[in-house]
């Protein structure tokens, strides 16, 4: 245990100190107003200085963006963002953006005067760059691990929108408001002698059952790391496992995110299949918020999704208020008022309504 709190540590002062000059270079051309900036595969790629129509493909970037004070200067979205209910009620100008397709048509890019595109995969950028668009690469994962991209977005738009007020500021509110659960975990349990727990995700954004996880390399992964916790995700080596091989692995702990959470918690519970593994006999299930998107995809509500998994795993240790914390950042970062019953809805995996959101 000391062993990993050590190397998150050591991680994540890599990553708050060194992610600008690591990841990203900036050489501001006077002439015509563009920026150098390389995205997180490392590619250099000259845009447009404080962009003005992005469209937010990779679904990680639009509540940051947003909460950065930068909605106004987006075009569009990936359009399962939109399709969520919390989105509208978390930014009602939510309903101003297009909804793109995961692969968006380079045609309609041009036509809609896109000047940047925030893409979750290097084979999209790579062919809008081909139709002379500016696209960078900001995915859910990391190579050789997610640790140095944590703040890779935030410093990312402070360099793309150096003249916007506002947004160096607020991005580095929410950068502080991460390191500070980060570093409390990290010494609280660096203090416990806990023996390394086994983690399996269920990734319940999509409806395709318990053998649907995510891999290593993610921001997932890198939570559930400073958690103290083995992901078996990493190790599986696969986003879709044999049954065979989660009732082998035996997971004392699954943690379950997405729209279809009820579902396949319900599955877990119910189906005669799954009632021997440890985690189930142990009752050891847990919900995952919800967000403009699940809350185990890096966002605002990264804090809450740490310090509500923190509560969850370490019960006698850990006692964040998670309600007040999720309320707060909503005011801080959207100006929004969210009732207790709201907080409540979304940390439990509920959509506004109180129901189950599929």
């Amino acid at each position: 245990m000391a062993k990993i709190v050590a190397i998150a540590v050591a991680i994540l002062v890599i990553a708050a100190s060194s992610v600008g000059a690591f990841l990203l270079t900036h050489h501001d051309d006077p002439n015509n107003g563009t920026i150098t900036v390389k995205d997180m595969l490392g590619e250099e790629i000259e845009v447009k200085k404080n962009p003005e129509h992005v469209a937010c493909v990779s679904r990680t970037t639009y509540d940051l963006l947003v909460a950065f004070g930068l909605g106004d200067r987006i075009d569009g979205v990936y359009k399962t963002l939109l399709d969520n209910d919390w989105t509208t009620v978390l930014y009602p100008d939510a309903s101003k953006h297009y909804a793109y397709e995961y692969e968006p048509n380079y045609e309609l890019l041009l036509e809609r005067n896109v000047d940047l595109v925030l893409c979750p995969e290097k084979y999209i950028t790579d062919g809008l760059k081909e139709h002379g668009i500016a696209a960078l690469n900001v995915s859910l994962y990391g190579n050789p691990d997610f640790e140095p991209y944590v703040f890779f977005l935030a410093d990312l738009a402070k360099q793309l929108w150096p003249d916007v007020a506002g947004v160096s500021d607020k991005a580095d509110q929410w950068k502080n408001d991460f390191s500070t659960i980060v570093d409390e975990v990290i010494s609280t349990l660096e203090s416990k002698d806990y023996d390394e727990r086994t983690v399996y995700y269920v990734r319940g954004d999509k409806n395709k059952g318990i053998n649907y996880t995510d891999t290593g390399k993610s921001f997932n992964e890198y939570v559930f790391k400073i958690l103290g916790t083995e992901f078996l995700g990493k190790t599986m080596g696969t986003s879709k496992p044999s049954t065979e091989a989660i009732l082998s692995a035996d997971p004392q702990v699954i943690v379950i995110g997405g729209i279809y959470q009820h579902t396949l918690e319900n599955t877990l519970r119910t189906n005669t299949t799954w009632e021997n593994i440890s985690a189930v006999k142990s009752d050891s299930i847990y919900r995952i918020g919800m967000g403009f998107s699940p809350m185990e995809q890096m966002g605002v509500f990264s804090p809450v999704f740490l310090a509500d998994m923190a509560n969850k795993l370490y019960p006698d240790d850990f006692h964040y208020d998670t309600t007040t914390m999720l309320k707060e950042l909503c005011q801080k970062y959207f100006g929004l008022t969210l009732t207790d019953e709201q907080a409540g809805n979304m940390l439990n995996g509920m959509g506004p309504n109180g129901n189950p959101m599929a």
